[in-house]
């Protein structure tokens, strides 16, 4: 992976002549004019700033129009010059992967020249663009009160619902594993599950920008959600850097209400550094810095005693460079690795100190990209990057057993707490032979409680574990062009190819889970020989392999022309999109019924979505009514990448970490064993018609006045087309109804796959599920909203306000018993077995539903040099109903409530909830180089503990009750020495 990683970089550097915006850069745009309003054609136009190694020079053409592309995001001096004229000098913000206008008129030259320079105020306002875009500097973020992840600057998005998930994101118009994020350009999207794993600092973002909307068919936007990106910071023409250390402890966090153990019960810390500067003056920059979170929790003691105390520490580097070889050639290299480690987490409260698990993660981000302004109508850029997220839960302890199968085998009785993780039994009343057998367990195991040894207690190591890896190669390049004058075609074009891979290996700690049934479990298989002992692990079957490799990989071609006529400025585009997905475990046979035999450990083409079937226009009209301000529309289609089922059909499933039960007798003597497949591969329905999000988008922007600006639209976005794995006689066996969906499908009562018996039995293997389109699944979402900022020298404020509706008959974000996790899209409870049917009240209100939302937050710069920022949220509460097996006793022996509607999908709504939260930064100068600084966060000052997550099982004890409650009022405090 990393040779052919280093020949596509190679060939990307060789080819930037004819190469072509993949990179992290903005554009500044705008007209030149004289006081009499006619154009000025060959005005020199350069813009300068401490992020651009060598200034950027441009003439304005014959309309007087110019255009500066691939600009680093930072703050630019512009200067514009012309024989006779007087020189005009404006300062602005370049603002990642947005177009900043700067339109300005030149005066006829006096005795001396005038130079003129304007306040760092920034229009929001694009004339030619109907993308919902925002973004937030480096400079806001550290005048607001947000964490230290970049996960934490999420909710700063306008109009996206803020959410406390660590690892489901927020819903804005799909499930919260619709979204796209990237880091320095580098898509961390966690691959195959949508989610935000990775956890790279955001302490060296210099920009942020969010998509929700209206996206041209530019840099492959597919993202049936939001997408964000962001920018990291650079060097600069002087060596400048900072050292902060922030804390918090446990007292300074508000008690909770749910009395139970959290993250604010320890002691946390931060530790940073950066320094950044030229290597080579106006050529060659770097920036490199350092983060080291900690995290250290005192565990207390349960019934068996003392436990050692919880520690997570992570150490994480970044380095970056920047080069302009030539004022028309900008390159960049970044490279960041992080290491974390987790020790002696997760007891229960009857466990030996020695049952405690962690977990080591390791992340790596690497891009290079570079940009070449070819003339003035045209640029080349391309990008590589490189994500590796590998992942290891372990248990604290190792055992040295090694389960063997062989006759002769023995447990050994007197030492089970290191073979594995022992289950101490509890007596039975009336059972007067097992608890005989047992008591001598328990006083070997069991834990004191008053003098008296007792049950029920856990002994021994940890069970797993589990090393899961995630892996992503991409590579795009592009190239634009502009045409004409006074119609003028800004043409786009571009591919991009991506890999996105995992391997999965998962192994038992010692004999894994032992329990003592104490003759009272019958052996499967073997009458008439009660187990004693039974131990449960995970082992490969003879001839299997020893992971699961799955891969995803992706061609994506995309055209585009803005079309700019007078204030009219029409867009067409298409993005042209290949997905292809590979399993493990067949080998493809075109002259058997299945298309496949078995082939353990083989990699497999397992579905093939064609170009045919994902052509995605985006089409769009923006017209500056007033030669400033705008009204737009737009229609997109979006097919979303994000895809569990190349891991969760994955045919090797039925074989790699096969669970064993192995039997024992009184004595500990080995006797039996058999394996139990929990998972198998699974077959799917041909020609089926990849997941699509249909957008409709309307809206109109406004600058009201020079610090004031706002804009409002409506976006439209339904959902089709989804992929789940289901009964292949779901259709004939669960009662359906004749037609479901808003457009009443029909539901044909025929199984998905007819002679689906046939090919497994030809394969030798396989599950009776199917990967399936389900017939009429739904979703549909609207927005109304209303957003303005306002800017001056020392204040900034945004504001929104969001009305939205999102319902449906499939929820991604509902689809599980646990949601806040990596859960599988396309292989859920969703479809599974009776009770769990598209028809069985599961259309109505979706889990993501937040119809009213009002966000606001800003900064304020003080006169004794200092910063006071503040950040506000109110929405309604999450919905939910309610989950019982009963309904369907008919048609299932299952009494489980899991996922088993028992009433309209969000009839009930959890609390609406609010929070305010504040932040206050001290600045001290010294020497005119030196700085110190001191901050403040106070987060949920009110300390609205808001419940949610309800408990939807009607047969559970807590039903009804809040499983999760919004974090606590908590301060953090900070030092900074600045130079």
């Amino acid at each position: 992976m990393r040779v052919k990683a280093g020949v596509v970089l190679a060939l990307c550097i060789a080819l930037l002549p004819g190469l072509a915006a993949a990179q992290q850069t903005g554009t500044i745009v705008g007209k030149v004019l004289d006081t009499g309003g006619l154009v000025l054609p060959g005005v020199t136009v350069e813009a300068k700033s401490n992020v651009l190694p060598t200034p950027r020079v441009t003439t304005t053409g014959g309309a007087g129009e110019f255009r500066m592309p691939a600009l680093p995001p930072g703050t630019y001096t512009v200067e514009f010059t012309l024989s006779g004229m007087a020189t005009v000098t404006r300062q602005v913000e370049v603002q990642l992967g947005q177009d900043t206008n700067v339109d300005v008129r030149l005066a006829v030259q006096g005795v001396s020249e005038t130079v003129e320079v304007t306040a760092s105020i920034t229009p929001v306002i694009e004339k030619d663009s109907t993308a919902l875009k925002s973004g937030v500097s480096s400079e806001t973020i550290a005048s607001l009160p947000v964490g230290q992840e970049y996960r934490d600057l999420i909710k700063l998005i306008p109009g996206v619902m803020y959410t406390q998930d660590g690892t489901r994101g927020p819903s804005a118009g799909g499930s919260g594993q619709d979204n796209v994020y990237k880091f320095d350009g580098v898509n961390v999207t966690l691959p195959f599950y949508g989610t935000l794993s990775a956890e790279p600092a955001s302490h060296d973002i210099a920009q942020i920008t969010t998509i929700k909307g209206g996206s041209k068919a530019v840099d492959f936007d597919r993202s049936g959600g939001f997408s964000v990106d962001s920018v990291s910071k650079s060097g600069t023409d002087s060596f400048r850097g900072q050292l902060s250390w922030q804390f918090q402890n446990n007292s300074m966090a508000a008690d909770l209400v749910s009395g139970s153990a959290s993250r604010y019960e320890q002691d946390r810390s931060w530790l940073t550094a950066n320094v950044g500067g030229p290597v080579v003056p106006s050529k060659l920059y770097f920036y490199a810095s350092y983060y080291r979170p900690e995290r250290t929790r005192d565990n207390r003691s349960n019934l068996y005693g003392e436990l050692p105390d919880y520690e997570s520490v992570r150490n994480e580097g970044f380095g970056k460079l920047t080069y302009t070889p030539t004022s028309s050639i900008l390159l960049n290299a970044t490279w960041r690795q992080s290491h974390r480690l987790d020790k002696s987490d997760l007891f229960g409260q009857a466990a030996t100190a020695t049952t405690g698990t962690g977990y080591e993660t390791w992340q790596k981000i690497g891009t290079a990209d570079g940009s070449w302004v070819i003339n003035s109508r045209s640029f080349a850029s391309f990008k590589y990057t490189y994500y590796e997220n590998p992942n290891k839960g372990r248990p604290d302890y190792d055992s040295d057993a090694v389960p063997s199968l062989t006759p002769g085998t023995r447990l050994d009785v007197a030492g089970l707490d290191t073979l594995g993780q022992f289950s101490v039994p509890v007596p039975v009343a009336g059972q007067d032979a097992f608890n005989a057998f047992i008591q001598p367990l328990i006083d070997r195991y069991g834990y004191d409680s008053n003098g008296v040894k007792t049950g029920g207690g856990v002994v021994g190591y940890g069970t797993l574990y589990d090393n899961d890896d995630f892996f992503r190669d991409a590579f795009q390049v592009s190239y634009n062009l502009t045409l004409g004058s006074s119609m003028r075609h800004d043409l786009h074009a571009g591919f991009q190819w991506y890999k996105d891979s995992e391997d999965l290996e998962r192994s038992s700690n010692g004999w894994g889970s032992i329990s003592a049934p104490g003759g009272r479990l019958p052996t499967v298989g073997l009458p008439g020989q009660p187990a004693y002992y039974l131990a449960t692990y995970l082992a490969r079957k003879s001839g299997a392999v020893n992971k699961i490799h799955s891969e995803f990989e992706s061609f994506n071609f995309e055209v585009n022309d803005t079309i700019a006529w007078n204030n009219l400025a029409i867009n067409v585009g298409f993005l042209f999109s290949k997905d292809d997905m590979y399993g493990q475990g067949l080998k493809e046979d075109s002259s058997t019924i299945s298309g496949y035999v078995a082939a353990p450990g083989n990699k497999y083409l397992m579905y093939s979505v064609p170009y045919s079937k994902m052509i995605q226009p985006r089409i769009g009209a923006t017209w500056a009514y007033d030669g400033q301000n705008t009204i737009y529309g737009s229609y997109a289609v979006y097919t979303p990448a994000a895809n569990s089922l190349p891991r969760a059909a994955s045919w090797d499933r039925n074989i790699l970490g096969a669970q064993v039960e192995a039997f024992f007798d009184s004595a500990g003597a080995f006797y039996g064993s058999r394996f139990t497949e929990s998972s198998s591969g699974k077959l799917f329905v041909a020609d089926m018609t990849p997941r699509t999000v249909n957008e409709f988008l309307a809206g109109t922007s406004r600058q009201i006045n020079r610090s004031l600006s706002g804009r409002a639209y409506f976006r439209y976005r339904e959902g089709s087309h989804f992929w789940e794995d289901t009964n292949n006689t779901a259709r004939v066996a669960f009662a359906p109804p004749a037609t479901i969906g808003p457009d009443d499908t029909p539901i044909p009562r025929e199984p998905y796959i007819p002679d689906l018996s046939a090919k497994l039995a030809q394969i030798g293997s396989g599950s009776t599920y199917v990967i399936a389109e389900l017939d009429g699944a739904y979703t549909r979402f609207y927005e109304v909203s209303l957003e303005s900022e306002w800017r001056t020298q020392k204040t900034y404020v945004r504001g929104s306000y969001t009305y939205s509706r999102y319902w449906g008959n499939f929820d991604q974000d509902n689809s599980t018993a646990a949601n806040d996790a990596n859960v599988f899209i396309g292989s859920s409870f969703i479809a599974d077995g009776a009770g769990r049917q598209l028809w069985n009240f599961r259309d109505g209100t979706l889990r993501g539903d937040r119809p009213h939302m009002l966000k606001l937050y800003g900064y304020y710069q003080v006169p004794w040099q200092a910063s006071v920022g503040a950040y506000f949220i109110a929405q309604s509460g999450q919905p939910w109903e309610t989950w019982s097996y009963e309904p369907y006793i008919a048609l299932t022996t299952s009494t489980s409530d899991t996922s088993r509607y028992a009433e309209e999908a969000g009839s009930r709504r959890t609390p609406t909830h609010y929070q305010l939260d504040l932040n206050y930064t001290q600045n001290f100068k010294f020497h005119n180089r030196y700085g110190f600084q001191v901050a403040v966060d106070l987060f949920n000052v009110f300390d609205k503990q808001t419940g949610y997550n309800y408990q939807p099982s009607v047969h559970s004890s807590l039903f009804g009750q809040p499983r999760t409650y919004m974090d606590p009022r908590r301060i953090q405090i900070a030092a900074r020495f600045q130079f």
